[in-house]
């Protein structure tokens, strides 16, 4: 009985032990997108040089398990990302990502989590000491305690009156006043235009003498 294969990597070459590998990972699970763009961006950071698509396409499945037909899609992913940087020169497409970028990306990165994370502090300092500010004559006493149950209490008879209020709001002499106002002004209106009728049917008699008032009405 053979031992696994397994047993015989560390005497292999490396371009097969690692092929082999990349195999073995392939027969038991897929690759996820992230992991293909973890690989796609180390082979960029471990080669150093500028590469196009075509020789990207022919290189990432043998050295990184990631196939051919998806090597497009994450580099563009990288791209946009500016995880990869990339320029057109002539008719051909070329990507490249050094690690002195990388280096610097993650020290901005740092800078800004570092920046943000003292304003967060000078925040929180601002809000502790506003609030010792505001707790000066509010602790917690029986004398604090009975007013605050006062305030309960006159708010509650407020709320109360409130509906009572509610209830009379008809009789409110207020309420009747402009009730008056509203009743004056629509008698006003009205016997205005009875004048106007009357006016109208007299100027009709007057047109036609021999027309009725029933037969002007109508």
């Amino acid at each position: 009985h053979l031992p696994p294969l397994q047993h015989f990597l560390p005497f292999l070459p490396r371009q097969l032990a690692t092929d082999f590998t990349i195999g073995a990972m392939g027969k038991r699970k897929g690759v996820s997108y992230a992991e293909k763009q973890e690989r796609m961006q180390a082979y960029f950071l471990e080669t150093k040089e500028v590469h196009t698509l075509k020789i990207l396409e022919r290189k990432l499945p043998k050295v990184k398990g990631i196939v051919s037909q998806s090597v497009k899609d994450v580099l563009q992913s990288l791209v946009d990302d500016e995880k990869v940087d990339y320029d057109k020169i002539g008719s051909g497409n070329f990507y490249w990502s050094f690690p002195s970028k990388a280096v610097h990306k993650r020290k901005t990165k740092i800078e800004k989590l570092n920046s943000d994370i003292a304003m967060k502090k000078q925040k929180i300092e601002s809000l502790n000491k506003e609030k010792e500010s505001l707790s000066v004559g509010r602790e917690d006493t029986n004398e604090r305690q009975k007013k605050l149950q006062l305030l309960e209490s006159l708010k509650s008879k407020i709320c109360e009156v409130d509906g009572k209020l509610h209830k009379y709001a008809a009789s409110d002499p207020k309420v009747i006043e402009e009730k008056k106002k509203a009743i004056k002004f629509c008698f006003e209106n009205a016997n205005r235009w009875v004048d106007n009728v009357f006016q109208c049917l007299s100027f009709a008699k007057k047109k036609r003498p021999d027309l009725k008032d029933k037969d002007v009405l109508k």
